[in-house]
């Protein structure tokens, strides 16, 4: 591919100038100012109250946070904890931090692999995408992770280009060790893309790969051996890795066979609508001029121009798509937008592509336009539209306003000495790590046994006191006045009739049917 330093094209990329850094500086600036008013107040997902408890007592032994781990992600939570002082507070600014920074990634990325034009609407397709708007608001690892994927995709590409230094060498074993840490789901995918950008090395590439093997080697070690002693030994912790690959083996294809495959193909295929919106009308645009417009040798012209960034989009693209479906599976919206990035850049592509400069600028505005609105504006009752998954700021607030009212209501209510509470299962946007994280001092159970946790023969549920986590036999309501029900939106009380009776119960005034009391006289445990 030719290159031509500080001249920007439509087809090729460019060597990255000052100004360039400049410009993804500020895209990062605009980025951030969008992300700062939607950020979440209270821990939205199952996983974010884990990470947020992990920060305070790390243990994966009572699933805080769950295996493998994610040792950096939570140590990282620590430190910016030193200067926030909130635990949920500091996860939320990490990822309105590395969301942001992930605008001016693509950026430089788009930049570099396929000319200025096509990096500003990268930049501008991620900094709006409501998929991504929305991780960069709550306290969960996808976007971090995101973020470090396409910082490792820039690196491969530019030493490819460069030939491959020492420095590059080192600085891949860095990353990877790093991705590592925060999500060690994402290394296995990402093999093919740096083997391949050691093998591009123009000198001594089979002992810098070395070198970058053993600089990732020894940065794993030295949060390994930490993650192991917070996890009481090695032994402990391969029988919970164990036991969370047992519990999931049937979302898998090895487990759940052509069953499993077609909900995930179909999972992956939701979650990357809501992450490209109408960039799937530019890709149908940009197919069909292709087809119909643009003449043989034209096409292989574009293609011999594009060839090395074609391969890099694929090696990035491909296995993590692959291995997300085929070899893991996909059950939540952040599982994908490690490679949804892509797409992004490949719609960024088309885009770069019209002329004149007005068109690219409207096509480029209107789709980012769209975003926007359905990030901020989208109607309730068009839920069903985007398949119901998380997509936008009033999901946010929507929870935040719930939970905090549920919170309130049972602590103005009740006193933690007369009271127990009582969760069915694992809610994952209402369960009970949200009240363990931020009702500690009630007392609370969970009556269906978390089979990702190895616990003690005879105790398979779930008590939380003093805000700890701890295993017992039965529910314990001696001394109670009652039990309080907590019934996540979309439930009815119904989903504790297994366990307990419910003649007695009642609905909680000014509660959202969520909440409901059962007094302790009249608690019979079905057996």
């Amino acid at each position: 591919m030719k290159v031509e330093e500080g001249k920007s094209t439509e087809t090729v990329g460019v060597l990255l100038a000052r100004s360039d850094y400049g410009i993804a500086l500020a895209l990062f600036v605009v980025a951030f100012a969008l992300r700062v008013p939607f950020r979440s107040q209270f821990a939205y997902h199952w996983d974010s109250a884990q990470f947020v408890l992990a920060i305070n007592e790390y243990d994966i032994r009572v699933s805080q946070p769950h295996a493998p781990g994610y040792f950096l992600y939570v140590m990282l939570g620590r430190l910016v904890n030193v200067l926030v002082g909130d635990p949920h507070a500091s996860l939320v600014w990490m990822s309105v931090t590395f969301g942001s920074a992930l605008v001016g990634l693509m950026y430089l990325l788009g930049t570099s692999m396929l000319g200025r034009r096509a990096g500003i609407a990268a930049a501008l397709l991620v900094m709006t995408s409501p998929l991504f708007w929305f991780h960069s608001c709550v306290a969960l690892t996808y976007v971090i992770d995101a973020s470090l994927v396409c910082g490792l995709v820039l690196l491969c590409w530019q030493a490819m280009r460069r030939g491959g230094s020492w420095t590059d060498a080192v600085l891949l074993g860095v990353l990877g060790a790093v991705i590592a840490g925060v999500r060690p789901q994402t290394v296995p995918a990402l093999l093919p893309l740096v083997l391949v950008t050691f093998w591009k090395f123009q000198k001594k590439r089979l002992l810098k790969f070395l070198t970058g093997a053993i600089v990732a080697s020894l940065l794993v070690a030295a949060w390994v051996a930490p993650l192991l002693k917070l996890s009481g030994g090695l032994n402990a912790f391969r029988e919970v890795v164990r036991l969370h690959a047992q519990a999931y083996t049937q979302a898998t294809l090895a487990g759940g066979g052509w069953r499993a495959l077609v909900g995930n193909v179909a999972n992956a295929t939701a979650f990357c609508w809501n992450g490209l919106l109408l960039c799937l009308l530019v890709f149908a645009a940009a197919l069909w001029y292709r087809v119909t417009k643009m003449d043989a040798a034209r096409c292989q012209r574009w293609n011999r121009d594009h060839a090395a960034v074609l391969g890099v989009w694929a090696l990035w693209v491909g296995p993590l798509m692959i291995f997300g479906m085929l070899v893991a599976f996909t059950s939540q919206p952040g599982y994908v937008l490690n490679y949804v990035t892509g797409w992004l850049l490949l719609g960024a592509v088309a885009l770069a592509q019209l002329r004149p400069r007005w068109g690219f600028v409207c096509a480029t505005a209107a789709v980012c336009a769209f975003n926007v609105w359905v990030f901020v504006a989208w109607p309730e009752t068009w839920d069903g539209f985007l398949r119901g998954v998380w997509h936008s700021g009033r999901e946010i607030h929507d929870h935040d306003r719930q939970l905090s009212s549920m919170i309130h209501f049972i602590r103005s209510h009740y006193d933690p000495k007369e009271i127990v509470m009582c969760h069915s299962q694992e809610y994952l946007l209402f369960g009970l790590r949200h009240f363990q994280l931020y009702l500690p001092e009630y007392e609370q159970y969970q009556f269906v046994v978390d089979e990702t946790v190895s616990h003690p023969p005879g105790k398979p549920m779930w008590l939380v006191r003093d805000g700890r986590i701890r295993f017992v036999d039965r529910l314990n309501v001696i001394g109670k006045k009652g039990i309080v029900l907590v019934v996540p939106p979309g439930e009815k009380v119904d989903i504790f009739s297994p366990y307990l009776s419910l003649a007695s119960a009642k609905v909680l005034p000014q509660t959202e049917n969520d909440l409901y009391f059962v007094p302790a006289e009249a608690v019979k445990l079905l057996r």
